[in-house]
């Protein structure tokens, strides 16, 4: 009779801290979730909201550690694609790929957020998607001078300039 008394009160014991965590996870959130409604994020000024647009050159797709890919002993070719960025209000991004070799165009939407900024560059970082499953991430360096730059991504695919064209 006490191992089933004791284990009862185990069970209720267990239960009563796995109900406490629970209600401070809960605590913990909503404190979380008023703090980031606290911070600030960061907006570009007007002057850099916009058109921005680039051609990335053809390449050949690498894998994670930088080697060409090869299927059947050729190289993947990926052909050049015209980039238009259009950086709205709200730290809002969307782009619009064009294959130059087939004119397919291709959407994404998503966010940007600002890196880093000095008295010469803004650095975004604006992470896409196209509701299908590719979801990437484009940095843009944009001069502060003439509103041109680069872009990069966290791929292996190559850097392109950039230009503001509204």
């Amino acid at each position: 009779m006490k191992k089933i008394i004791k284990i009862l009160g185990a069970i209720l014991f267990a239960s009563f801290i796995l109900n406490n965590c629970d209600s401070n996870s809960a605590t913990s959130e909503a404190f979380s979730s008023n703090s980031e409604n606290i911070l600030e994020i960061k907006k570009l000024s007007e002057e850099f909201l916009g058109n921005y647009q680039g051609i990335q050159p053809n390449y050949f797709m690498k894998n994670e550690f930088g080697d060409h890919i090869i299927i059947a002993g050729n190289k993947i070719p990926v052909p050049s694609s015209d980039f238009k960025f259009l950086i709205k209000e709200n730290n809002v991004v969307r782009l619009q790929q064009t294959n130059l070799e087939d004119n397919k165009q291709y959407y994404y939407d998503g966010n940007y957020k600002i890196i880093t900024e000095n008295s010469e560059l803004i650095k975004t970082e604006c992470s896409l998607n196209n509701g299908q499953g590719s979801s990437p991430t484009y940095f843009l360096e944009i001069s502060k001078d003439d509103k041109s730059g680069k872009c990069t991504n966290q791929g292996n695919e190559p850097e392109f300039t950039i230009t503001k064209i509204q």
